[in-house]
């Protein structure tokens, strides 16, 4: 989820008058010759000198809330500092699936809002929308998910960046404007075998994959020790505390569907 004129040469040509020779006297060809000056090359800077063009670099990832015309009065909760999107503050963060797994640590329900939005842009420029919906949370609060649906329109590209949008309007909102913002950034990656091995370890290197990997273990078994202990870890790198004994709560209940 970065953007000279050179001076213009200007050269003024002087006109030039021909002499002529007084009557009755001999005709010589003494046509005063003017001079035309060689016009000087404006002071321009080649293009090797040109400073370079600076690298788009993505913007940090915003995954405490922001957003809203007025959020100090736009609270969904008493809990709203602690909604969390769960990944790194700084990029890169990536993915190598097709159709990556989101997960946001929201500390209250569904009877909180009145809906939300997820929406993904291809990036630098989000001109292109790649996906959105509208829903609702679940019911309890704790870990909620967002996983891109599995057709071909949806599906992330190779070494593409996007940038993803969730938004919460409050129940106490006008709906006009979202009270709730937190945006970050997504890569895709090829699945090479160490990339695969990265994954399967546990390994923050291909943050989406292996924080959903954790996540789906522990809600087919939340009481092995041993990924308890990594969810934790993960959880410690990107300061989400908060979120470390919170329920796997299940994916968003999309309203378009």
């Amino acid at each position: 989820m970065t953007f000279w004129k050179l001076p213009v040469a200007i050269a003024v040509v002087l006109g030039s008058r021909v002499l002529g020779s007084p009557v009755g006297a001999p005709q010589v060809a003494s046509a005063q010759t003017t001079s035309h000056p060689t016009p000087q090359p404006s002071p321009t800077i080649e293009t090797h000198q040109r400073p370079p063009t600076p690298p788009r670099t993505q913007p940090l990832n915003g995954t405490r809330p922001g957003g809203g015309l007025n959020p100090e009065d736009s609270s969904c909760s008493i809990h709203n500092d602690s909604v969390q999107a769960l990944i790194p503050v700084e990029n890169p963060v990536l993915t190598a699936t097709a159709y990556p797994t989101f997960l946001f640590y929201i500390p209250f329900g569904a009877e909180e809002v009145q809906f939300g939005e997820f929406s993904l842009l291809t990036w630098p420029g989000e001109a292109t929308r790649q996906y959105q919906t509208r829903f609702t949370l679940p019911t309890s609060p704790g870990i909620v998910s967002v996983t891109l649906p599995e057709l071909p329109a949806y599906a992330l590209a190779e070494d593409q960046t996007y940038r993803w949008y969730f938004q919460l309007y409050c129940q106490a909102g006008d709906g006009a404007q979202p009270d709730l913002t937190l945006q970050g950034a997504v890569q895709r990656v090829a699945l090479t075998p160490e990339r695969s091995q990265q994954i399967q370890s546990a390994s923050p290197a291909v943050w989406y994959d292996t924080l959903a990997r954790v996540a789906h273990r522990l809600q087919t078994d939340p009481h092995d020790s041993q990924f308890q202990t990594i969810w934790r870890e993960l959880l410690q790198l990107i300061e989400a505390e908060d979120a470390e004994a919170a329920a796997f709560v299940g994916p968003i209940q999309s309203l378009e569907e």
